[in-house]
C-alpha cells in the first residue's frame, strides 16, 4: 500500500536536538521511496548561514535519498512550517530544540503547530533512541472517546504502508470507568476494544490497568513482545484523559517513551466547538 503521505518535511533551527528528527525520517523515506525535505525559518542577517547549514545537511544525506532543502521567511516558526507544507507533507520534528521548533518539551511552539495542523505528524521525543527501525507492531492508543478513535484511520494506513502489525491498546484507570463501558453496564473487560478490533480486521488488542496512562504506554513500548514500533495517538480524549489541548497524556508520553508517537489531531483549529475544548 502506498505511504500515507508523499514526502517527509523536517522542520530544523541547526540544533543538533532538532536534527534527531532526522533519523526517523530517513528511515521512513527509506522505506517508503518519499523523498525528504529539511526546511529552516531564516531571520534577517542569516540568510547566508542558513543556506549553508541546509547545504551541508543535503549533501550528507544525499547518497542515501532525494534530498531537498528550503528556507522561509516567517517571523513565526509555526508559520514557517504552515508555510512550507505541501498536501502530502509528513511533519516529522524533534520534540525539543533550540528556543524554537519545540522549547523544552512539547513547548509552545510545537503545540500551536499541532493545534494548526490538520494532518498527523510524527514527533521524536527525548527518549527515543537513535536507531529507530520502525520493527515491530504499531499501537494505536485509545481511551473510549471518539477523539481517540481518530487514531484508527492513520495508524491503520500506517500499519498496512509499513507492513506492520497494528495493535490497540488501553490503559484503564481502575478507579474510573470511562462513559462508553456504562451504556450498557454490562461491558466485560476488554469488549471495547475487542469490538473494534473485530471491526477493523486487527488481531491485536490489550488492555493496561494504571492510573498512570503515560507511564504505562511507555513501559509497555519499552519491553513489549512484538516491540512496539511506534505509538499513535489523539491531542485529547474526553474520558479518562484530560481534556487538553494537547492533552495530558499524550504529552507526558511523548516525552517519556522511547519510540516515536505519531500524534493525531482531534480535530483543525476553528473546524468545529471541540477545538478549543
Amino acid at each position: 500500500m502506498p505511504a500515507p503521505f508523499t514526502e517527509v518535511l523536517v522542520p530544523l533551527d541547526g540544533s543538533p536536538a532538532a536534527e534527531r528528527a532526522l533519523v526517523p525520517a530517513l528511515e521512513l523515506v527509506a522505506r517508503t521511496g518519499v523523498p525528504l525535505r529539511i526546511l529552516t525559518r531564516v531571520l534577517p542577517g542569516e540568510e547566508e548561514s542558513s543556506a549553508r547549514y541546509l547545504a551541508e545537511l543535503a549533501d550528507r544525506h544525499a547518497a542515501a535519498t532525494d534530498v531537498e532543502s528550503e528556507i522561509v521567511s516567517r517571523e513565526a516558526i509555526p508559520d514557517a512550517i504552515l508555510d512550507g507544507l505541501a498536501p502530502g507533507s509528513l511533519v516529522c520534528l524533534s520534540s525539543h530544540g533550540r528556543g524554537g521548533l519545540a522549547r523544552a518539551v512539547m513547548g509552545s511552539v510545537a503545540e500551536a503547530l499541532l493545534r494548526r495542523l490538520d494532518r498527523p505528524a510524527l514527533v521524536i521525543g527525548p527518549h527515543v533512541v537513535d536507531e529507530v527501525g520502525f520493527t515491530g507492531r504499531i499501537v494505536a492508543c485509545l481511551d473510549g472517546s471518539d477523539a481517540a478513535e481518530r487514531t484508527l484511520a492513520p495508524a491503520q494506513q500506517w500499519s498496512q504502508a509499513l507492513g506492520l502489525p497494528l495493535w490497540l491498546m488501553e490503559v484503564r484507570d481502575p478507579d474510573v470507568v470511562p462513559p462508553a463501558y456504562t451504556a450498557t453496564g454490562d461491558v466485560a473487560e476488554g469488549g471495547y476494544l475487542a469490538g473494534l478490533a473485530h471491526g477493523l480486521g486487527v488481531e491485536g488488542w490489550d488492555v493496561l490497568h494504571d492510573r498512570d496512562a503515560a507511564a504505562a504506554l511507555s513501559d509497555m513500548a519499552e519491553s513489549s513482545s512484538p516491540p512496539t514500533a511506534m505509538l499513535v495517538m489523539a491531542t485529547h480524549g474526553r474520558t479518562g484523559w484530560d481534556r487538553l489541548r494537547l492533552g495530558s497524556v499524550t504529552t507526558a508520553a511523548i516525552r517519556s517513551a522511547g519510540v516515536p508517537v505519531l500524534v493525531v489531531p482531534a480535530a483543525p483549529e476553528g473546524a468545529d466547538g471541540a477545538a478549543g475544548d
